[in-house]
């Protein structure tokens, strides 16, 4: 994995979380439903960006070490 998938996952996410936040704070928008949806989205994205971050971090380590 290249560094730029964890950046892009990254910014995903922070697409996801500032949708939720103005889905639960504009009263205009305001949808129960929606802020549930884009909030679990967000939270997996960035499962999905550390477990990313992990895995190449430990394939550098194992590259470095042979």
């Amino acid at each position: 994995m290249k560094s730029e998938d964890v950046k892009l996952i990254g910014v995903v996410f922070l697409v996801w979380a500032v949708l939720a936040i103005m889905y639960a704070t504009i009263p205009m928008i305001y949808m129960p439903a929606s802020i549930r949806l884009w909030g679990a989205g967000a939270v997996m994205f960035l499962i999905l960006a550390v477990v990313i971050a992990r895995a190449e971090a430990a394939g550098r380590r194992k590259r470095a070490s042979q």
